[in-house]
């Protein structure tokens, strides 16, 4: 750990007193602060079981940005599970190149999930993968139609390095989004993602190479549906999804499966208040080998595997930012259904994101 926080110190300090182009004009310092609970009460439900995530990531980052558009990043995530007597149950690191435009993204590196608008469904990533899987490894390129609300994004996410005990895996995901009108209250749009999971070479493991395919079309519905009602207005937003999955296990199977359906989503949203349904109806588990490779394979919401081909889950939040937007806070409670009982999700969230921006003065060119 120590050793970790070094080489982030060295960075620093080379950014700062070695050489820079001209054009390097400001110092970036980013500060991101999450505390987490998520509480899974699934007692009545078959397969599944109960869980508890309680704890805190800190994602500090240093960097230099120029020409407006163009940063160089390095910061880390630092994990701490409440009840753990270890200093830091993990710290993993971030560094990466961006270039952001109003209609181009680049993404280089180890950066932050946030940069990536599509895949947002529980069905490809549930909220405790994504609070210990806080950044992407690899690239993303994203383009943006400014004269309406569309856009096309593209990425690589490599998880795993292959070796004699580390399994191989990667993700190449992708979604986009046309609007019919500016407003862009009608939508069509997909997300696409295709994870592989390779064996390794220790002969004392189980063996397995996954393919694991999804795709889903939608068409969505969003706008402001009733006069304001005070100073907030109510939202309506609906989207109706096709899932297709295919899912392969070359070692024991080495044969395709095709578990598909469909998913309605409505939210109404007022004032920070939310109530959503999302309910989906399917054959086949969505997690085919789920049981042989869990999260390894999975990363999104396990009751998605139900044998029962129904999963409806009823949500309501109340969230808001306070102090300029710096601090949000975010409570809610899930009822859920999968064909064998109900349970409930309960969950509260608070964020703190802090930035500043330094100019630099001198002028220097690379030595």
């Amino acid at each position: 750990m120590r050793r970790f926080a070094t080489y982030i110190l060295l960075t620093l300090v080379a950014f700062i007193g070695g050489g820079y182009t001209i054009s390097a004009q400001e110092l970036s310092c980013d500060i991101n602060f999450t505390t987490l609970f998520d509480n899974t009460e699934y007692v009545s439900m078959k397969g599944v079981e109960s869980g508890t995530l309680f704890g805190a990531r800190l994602t500090p980052q240093v960097g230099l940005e120029w020409q407006e558009q163009n940063s160089l990043m390095v910061g880390a995530d630092f994990y701490q599970d409440f009840g753990d007597s270890k200093f830091l149950s993990k710290a993993k690191l971030q560094l990466y190149y961006a270039y952001r435009s109003p209609e181009v993204k680049l993404y280089a590196g180890i950066f932050p999930r946030s940069a990536m608008s599509g895949l947002r469904s529980p069905l490809f990533f549930d909220p405790s993968y994504c609070f210990y899987n806080n950044s992407i490894s690899g690239v993303l390129a994203r383009y943006d139609d400014t004269t309406n609300p569309s856009y096309v994004e593209f990425a690589m996410d490599y998880t795993g390095m292959r070796s004699f005990n580390v399994r191989e895996s990667f993700a190449i995901m992708s979604s986009g989004k046309h609007s019919f009108f500016k407003r862009g209250w009608l939508s069509y749009g997909y997300d696409f993602y295709m994870g592989h999971y390779a064996k390794d070479y220790n002969p004392e493991t189980v063996d397995g190479v996954v393919d694991n395919i999804m795709l889903t079309p939608y068409i969505e519905w969003k706008e402001g549906v009733l006069a304001e009602i005070g100073r907030w207005w109510l939202y309506m937003d609906v989207r109706l999804s096709y899932v297709q999955s295919l899912q392969r296990d070359r070692i024991n199977e080495n044969e395709w499966k095709h578990p598909f359906g469909g998913e309605l989503l409505i939210n109404f949203e007022w004032a920070g208040l939310e109530l959503s349904n999302r309910i989906y109806v399917g054959k086949g588990s969505l997690l085919t080998y789920y049981n042989r490779y869990g999260a390894d394979v999975y990363h999104g919401m396990p009751l998605y595997g139900t044998e029962k081909g129904i999963y409806d889950a009823i949500a309501l939040s109340y969230g808001r930012w306070f102090f300029n937007r710096t601090v949000g806070v975010k409570a809610g409670i899930t009822a859920e259904y999968e064909g064998t009982g109900w349970g409930t999700r309960q969950w509260l969230q608070v964020d703190v994101n802090l930035g500043k921006r330094i100019s630099l003065k001198r002028e220097k060119t690379i030595e």
